[in-house]
């Protein structure tokens, strides 16, 4: 409803698109290599697959959720997604026909880039203070909605995390570097045991 309501307030038409993870597209090469390598496991896959296969042909996106009969944990599309692992990137034949190209020459191309949370942390990080190469193109505003969600997705990104098995680690680790190079003490026994309780 969002896009509609701003389309009223602009005499020329909006260029509107979404960014998704990598996961969310197929991989037209993958799927062309499943032709002639048998990867599939059992009926259920070949079945996932000639629905994959047959939906490549017609989709403009590549987007998965276009696929409403392909079960969501379907281990087919797991060995057809675009994931980076495995992305040879400009070598790949594809790379004109790929739906994380034609995704990215959108992008560039819109007014307006919807994108989720993740993505835009992701995009965030990879750019880190410089915002070249990122995933999203360079914008000029950002609308965060639903946001309550923000700090725990930042801090995914952005932020640092302590167990408290690191800290036992750490503990020991003092203890026995501190015997092996003989700078150990009983008052180090005892703030590294005073340590150890406290992370409990």
């Amino acid at each position: 409803k969002d896009v509609p309501f701003l389309q009223k307030h602009f005499d020329r038409e909006l260029k509107v698109c979404y960014m998704k993870g990598r996961s969310n597209f197929a991989c037209r090469q993958k799927i062309y290599d499943i032709e002639r390598e048998p990867v599939l496991n059992g009926l259920e896959e070949i079945v996932d697959y000639q629905t994959i296969h047959e939906w490549e042909k017609v989709t403009v996106t590549g987007d998965r959720s276009e696929i409403k009969t392909l079960p969501e944990h379907s281990a087919t599309w797991l060995k057809v997604d675009a994931r980076r692992e495995l992305c040879t990137g400009q070598q790949c034949e594809q790379f004109e026909r790929c739906f994380i190209t034609w995704m990215h020459r959108r992008a560039f191309d819109s007014d307006i880039i919807i994108v989720n949370h993740h993505l835009l942390f992701a995009d965030l990080a990879v750019k880190d203070g410089d915002f070249e190469g990122g995933i999203i193109p360079e914008y000029g505003a950002l609308i965060l909605d639903e946001a309550h969600e923000v700090e725990d997705i930042a801090g995914q990104y952005f932020g640092v995390t302590v167990s408290t098995y690191q800290v036992q680690d750490l503990g020991r680790d003092v203890v026995n570097i501190g015997r092996r190079k003989k700078f150990g003490s009983q008052e180090l026994d005892r703030i590294v045991e005073m340590l150890l309780d406290r992370s409990e």
